[in-house]
């Protein structure tokens, strides 16, 4: 849903924006786009992502921190805010009290597909992700089953699909066991 306003705003509006509400919007070439909460399950999942990551990198000592449906990035003249992702932690430390925007790629970018937002999650973030050079996307997608892991190739993600018991394999995190029935369980 584009959000009207009197007239065209400029990022860095967008940046300081507040209208009063809880609402969350991502900006859109000076338009605004309301973001739909999260139901309480995507809320679990990216919990549980977060959670099976952070883990993973304080046991192996990757220099990574993760972010949940927090830090945006700017591509183009939008923004888009993925479910979880990964960055250095020289990008974290980065960021110190500007606005949680990254303006470079992060090494990871999740997303769970919303059945509000499928073409959005699998199409155009696909797109979006490819364009500003994302190396590791996920699609983990409940209806079809899958968890899907993309890697950029020459500017275009080769995309691998993993189900029930099949070990997903990671470039940025190559030690990591998890699989879709991992996923799934206790969801």
């Amino acid at each position: 849903m584009t959000v009207t306003t009197t007239r065209k705003i400029t990022f860095e509006e967008y940046l300081t924006y507040d209208d009063g509400t809880d609402k969350r919007y991502d900006f859109n070439d000076g338009e605004l786009i309301e973001v739909t909460p999260a139901t309480a399950f995507h809320n679990a999942l990216m919990m549980f992502f977060s959670f099976v990551l952070q883990l993973e990198i304080r046991q192996k000592s990757y220099p990574y921190c993760v972010r949940v449906n927090s830090t945006e990035l700017l591509i183009s003249k939008r923004t888009r805010r993925p479910d979880v992702l990964v960055m250095t932690l020289d990008q974290s430390q980065g960021l110190g009290n500007q606005p949680d925007m990254l303006y470079e790629p992060c090494l990871l970018a999740i997303e769970i597909v919303s059945l509000t937002c499928r073409t959005v999650d699998t199409v155009e973030k696909r797109e979006e992700y490819a364009q500003f050079g994302i190396p590791e996307y996920w699609i983990v997608d409940f209806l079809l089953g899958t968890f899907s892991v993309l890697i950029l190739v020459n500017g275009n993600y080769v995309e691998k699909v993993y189900r029930e018991n099949d070990q997903i394999i990671s470039n940025v995190f190559p030690k990591l066991s998890l699989s879709m029935n991992q996923v799934m369980a206790d969801r």
